[in-house]
């Protein structure tokens, strides 16, 4: 039985220590309730952490079902100084001999007459056009007719060129550069001259008489000895699913491969994934028998029934896969004793090097549509952390759980707060009535103190 100590009795009764010590037992339900919230909150907390590696896990494995994984190129160009190249997963693997013999220009043209600053044009019409497109018409007036104007006229009009004035040491020249490159660029101005209003004849604009600074040339270069002519310097259309900017006028290799670097990158990222989400179940469902205390998710059930479908998935047989392979271990990923993943990247570069591995098939799908390791990965982890998945209902409990404890703390700080008062209210009626009778029995001590003594009576 716990008892409680007081200084004394009477008027000197602690009321406040009584009811402390009392009130100290009557909390001991409200210290259960915390100790078990905080539990249910560690395995929340436990749960979150493990639905961010298993999240891991299946980001990875999506990427593992793409076909740009496995079937991605890699374009190699002995001279990078003509040419850059980059392959898609359509550009058939082998070599690409290029010989650039012309760069797609901007065609350029400028004035031949003499302009001096002053000088003013007659009032007219330029008509400019680009290449094969849509002629576009500048008026020239008074408000616009000295060189400058035009320049500015011809730049707001959006006529797919940039007019310029150059002064080349004698007189200013108005010159013309097209926006689009090769021959669909070259640009044509044609002029109606009114007749009027200026010191030079807006003829003197028009094509016939403009010169060429740089022709309109496209680009021009061979690919395994055959001709091709385009009018940019990026070209896209010529190898099927290469893009190739031209720089410079020389011959070159491209060399296209299959860009097993990049697979092995995607393939290690799954692997490190699966590793990092093995060592979280086992770090929080772990017993220290040593100390022995048990970890956050020690015995319990979720944690076990995700660990072994986590182990089964990467020991799943894929059938129907060609060149021999079924399992990840049969392109060098095993299983080891502590239960992670270990990679021979030796024996994964043969795999991916050996056109007769469909290794694509064994993490995707095969040619018989059998789900590869990748597609059931994702299958079965949307069953653990997705919208209606196992770790969502175990973590809807808690929660709910967790929403139950603090009704009940709420509940029983309400009916602390009346038993403290039921105390209180008890212990100072008690401390009233010790305090009348301490006062009674000074009374009746004090009145037998005054009798007379019975021997001075005899």
């Amino acid at each position: 039985m716990v008892g409680f100590s007081s200084p004394g009795l009477g008027s000197g009764l602690d009321v406040n220590g009584i009811v402390t010590q009392l009130m100290t037992l009557e909390r001991r339900p409200v210290a259960l309730l915390n100790t078990k919230e905080a539990g249910l909150q560690a395995k929340l907390t436990a749960y979150g952490s493990l639905k961010g590696a298993l999240s891991a896990i299946q980001t990875a494995a999506k990427t593992l079902t793409l076909e740009t994984t496995f079937a991605s190129r890699t374009a190699a160009v002995s001279d990078s100084t003509i040419l850059s190249a980059a392959a898609g997963i359509t550009t058939a693997a082998g070599s690409y001999a290029i010989e650039v013999t012309q760069l797609a220009k901007h065609h350029a043209v400028r004035s031949n007459i003499d302009i001096a600053t002053m000088d003013t044009f007659n009032t007219g019409v330029l008509a400019i056009k680009v290449g094969a497109g849509a002629t576009v018409n500048v008026t020239i007036d008074s408000n616009n007719n000295t060189l400058a104007g035009i320049r500015q006229a011809i730049n707001d009009a959006n006529t797919g060129i940039t007019a310029t004035i150059v002064n080349d040491g004698s007189t200013n020249r108005l010159v013309l550069s097209s926006k689009t490159l090769g021959s669909a660029g070259a640009i044509t101005v044609t002029t109606t001259d009114f007749g009027s209003g200026g010191t030079l004849a807006l003829a003197g604009l028009d094509s016939s008489v403009l010169v060429a600074t740089q022709a309109a040339d496209d680009a021009k270069f061979s690919v395994n000895g055959i001709a091709i002519t385009r009018s940019s310097n990026t070209v896209g259309d010529v190898i099927d699913g290469m893009s190739l900017s031209l720089t410079k006028v020389g011959t070159t290799t491209v060399a296209v491969s299959k860009n097993t670097g990049a697979t092995t990158t995607v393939i290690n990222g799954f692997v490190k994934a699966y590793n990092e989400a093995v060592k979280q179940l086992q770090n929080s469902s772990a017993y220290d028998a040593t100390n022995k205390r048990a970890s956050v998710l020690t015995g319990d059930g979720t944690a076990r029934s995700i660990d072994t479908e986590l182990r089964g998935l990467v020991q799943t047989s894929v059938p129907g896969i060609g060149g021999g392979i079924a399992t990840l271990s049969s392109i060098g990923i095993s299983l080891q004793k502590d239960g992670t993943l270990a990679v021979d990247n030796t024996k994964l570069a043969a795999a991916l090097a050996d056109p007769a591995k469909d290794v694509a098939a064994l993490f995707a799908t095969t040619a018989s549509n059998s789900k590869g390791i990748a597609v059931r990965f994702n299958d079965a982890l949307e069953g653990i952390i997705g919208i209606a998945g196992l770790l969502a209902s175990r973590t809807d409990g808690l929660s709910a759980s967790i929403k139950d404890i603090g009704r009940q703390r709420d509940a029983l700080a309400l009916r602390l707060t009346q038993i403290e008062t039921r105390y209180r209210k008890q212990f100072t009626a008690l401390d009233s009535v010790i305090a009348g009778m301490s006062q009674t029995s000074q009374y009746l001590t004090q009145q037998l103190a005054n009798l007379p003594s019975l021997s001075n009576n005899r």
